[in-house]
């Protein structure tokens, strides 16, 4: 006498042939399947964390890509002049110095380079041009956070 099994079953996963009911490893597949598909939801829709998420909000208009580790987001282009240089404005004598997150620091130089529109402390986005003598001539500037208050 043979076991009748389903027709519309088929393949490792269709278990040991009970009419109607899948196989456990199937049903496993699709519970994990369902599972990572639904973490990999709540990552894409989880809300940045508040200082990240107030400087999405001066980045407006620009291109920004979100990244999923290290930096929480990467500046693409800022006003078709694409990708500007950003890091912390520091006072070193009489001038104005950006040390970005990756790189050595470089005066900025030009009308932007004053403290009344981004002093010490400032996280800011700046696209311009190398000056003579290497430093970093201001042509647009964009603040992205105060300095940290103490």
């Amino acid at each position: 006498m043979t076991r009748s099994r389903d027709p519309r079953r088929t393949g490792v996963a269709a278990g040991p042939g009970i009419p109607g009911r899948p196989g456990i490893r199937r049903g496993l597949r699709i519970g994990l399947g369902a599972a990572i598909l639904a973490a990999l939801a709540r990552a894409a829709t989880a809300a940045p964390p508040p200082a990240v998420a107030a400087e999405l909000a001066r980045l407006e208009g620009h291109r920004v890509e979100l990244s999923a580790g290290g930096a929480p987001y990467r500046i693409v282009d800022v006003a078709g002049e694409g990708p500007p240089e950003v890091g912390i404005v520091e006072r070193r004598g009489r001038d104005l110095w950006l040390r970005p997150f990756r790189g050595p620091a470089r005066r900025l130089a030009g009308p932007l380079a004053v403290p009344r529109i981004a002093g010490p402390g400032y996280k800011v986005w700046v696209i311009g041009r190398p000056g003579p003598d290497g430093s970093l001539v201001a042509r647009r500037l964009g603040v992205l956070a105060p300095p940290p208050s103490r």
